[in-house]
């Protein structure tokens, strides 16, 4: 990605300061930023509160020890990319509430944000991208076994690209991405936008 549109995204150079060829560039991410605040959730899903009453009244009678192994058991949650993307553009507009300094920029604050593949032959899952200069060294989890993988990052507000690399060898796209940008090896990285609260 172009420096100067990558400066323009994370609030370091007005749009009037990018050259007629990047304009263009830098509205679309404007435009893929609005879309993200706009379809961000506003609640919990419907029936959540019942589901999670029924789970506490079968924990109940089974004791402290009981409460205990509760707590702490993994539980996997199947959430769309779109959806993980919408959410942590939420969770960025709340932080950047508590994240602004005297000047009114918003303060260096990571949020974390899930990604989520579908590789249910895969033994291992890593996932790379200019977060990490491109080396696997965040590895993904499939702790039910589902052969669906994944994991938190934390990210800094911007535009980031990534890619999902199985079994150590094949490189792979998010096929759910928001967005993609050629990689230059004839293939096609997946983009995920970190809002923050000024819109940048």
């Amino acid at each position: 990605m172009d420096s100067r549109l990558q400066a323009y995204l994370d609030g370091e150079l007005p749009l009037e300061g990018l050259p007629a060829e990047l304009r263009a560039r830098a509205e679309e991410w404007d435009g893929l930023l609005e879309d993200i605040r706009a379809t961000s959730p506003t609640g919990a899903p419907l029936g959540l509160d019942t589901r999670v009453l029924a789970a506490l009244e079968g924990e109940r009678n089974a004791g402290p020890a009981g409460w205990l192994a509760w707590l702490l058991r993994p539980r996997m949650v199947p959430v769309p990319p779109a959806a993980v993307l919408a959410g942590a553009a939420a969770v960025v507009l709340v932080l950047g509430l508590f994240g602004l300094r005297d000047d009114g920029t918003i303060a260096d604050s990571r949020v974390y944000v899930q990604f989520v593949v579908d590789a249910p032959t895969a033994q291992t899952v890593h996932l790379v991208g200019d977060f990490t200069e491109w080396q696997p060294t965040v590895e993904l989890d499939d702790a039910d076994g589902d052969g669906i993988w994944s994991g938190r990052v934390p990210l800094l507000p911007g535009v980031h690209e990534y890619m999902f690399v199985i079994d150590g060898a094949d490189w792979v796209t998010d096929p759910h991405a928001a967005s993609y940008q050629d990689d230059g090896f004839g293939q096609q990285n997946a983009i995920v936008a970190v809002s923050t609260l000024n819109g940048t």
